[in-house]
């Protein structure tokens, strides 16, 4: 890893983890899973820059990551160099197939279940699954969880590309048809909206990233700091 300056004066861990290598991890840390879930692991990697948000990791840090789905982000994140992950998941299908890796714990539950600070906090494609009202509460609570300096990382989809909103949709629809998704709400907000948000949760530095070049889905990263 190395150093690399952002705007407003910060500094980032750049993950040397390349795509091919995070993919060979990917398949040698699932492969006594089920068929499905092998297909759905797979299919999350390719579909999700799980790497590009990786680049925004404190080096040897703590990691949180909310709504870990089956753990990907978190053995990504391991392999990358952080000190320590906790993946937190209330979907007992998934969660159980997360694979024991030094420095990893599992937590099925929600974010309730979770004590202690961390230096990054990560929430991949969870929002937009919950009701409204549930979001600010939510922001707060992960912003008491960092420790002085940590840095809160928001995926989402931007609403604002509405080309590839379209196939988003189309895709989670065909997901909860399969019931591969916990959540019954269906909502994206702008880049104004969660930037109001995180102000209000206390964050500072705010930024909007696009990662999703190259990808069909309109991936943004919103970035907070404390």
């Amino acid at each position: 890893m190395v150093d690399r300056p952002v705007s407003g004066g910060y500094s980032v861990q750049v993950s040397s983890l390349g795509t091919l290598q995070a993919l060979a991890r990917v398949r040698r840390t699932y492969r006594a899973a089920p068929v499905a879930t092998r297909a759905h692991v797979l299919g999350r990697f390719l579909s999700c820059p799980f790497l590009r948000v990786l680049d925004y990791i404190p080096r040897e840090g703590r990691l949180l990551d909310l709504g870990a789905g089956h753990g990907i982000f978190a053995h990504l994140a391991l392999a990358g160099g952080v000190r320590e992950a906790v993946a937190v998941e209330p979907d007992t299908r998934k969660v159980f197939h997360a694979a024991p890796a030094a420095g990893l714990r599992v937590v099925n539950g929600y974010h309730e279940a979770v004590r202690g600070r961390f230096d990054a906090v990560t929430v991949f494609d969870v929002l937009y699954r919950l009701p409204a009202a549930e979001w600010d509460p939510l922001l707060g609570w992960v912003r008491g969880r960092l420790a002085p300096g940590g840095v809160f990382l928001l995926k989402e989809i931007d609403p604002e590309h509405r080309l590839k909103g379209l196939w988003n949709r189309a895709q989670e629809r065909g997901a909860d048809l399969l019931g591969l998704t916990l959540g019954e709400a269906f909502s994206y907000e702008t880049r104004d909206q969660i930037r109001g948000r995180l102000l209000r949760a206390g964050f500072s530095g705010f930024e909007a990233v696009e990662i999703g070049a190259g990808y069909p889905h309109a991936h943004i990263l919103y970035i907070g700091r404390v």
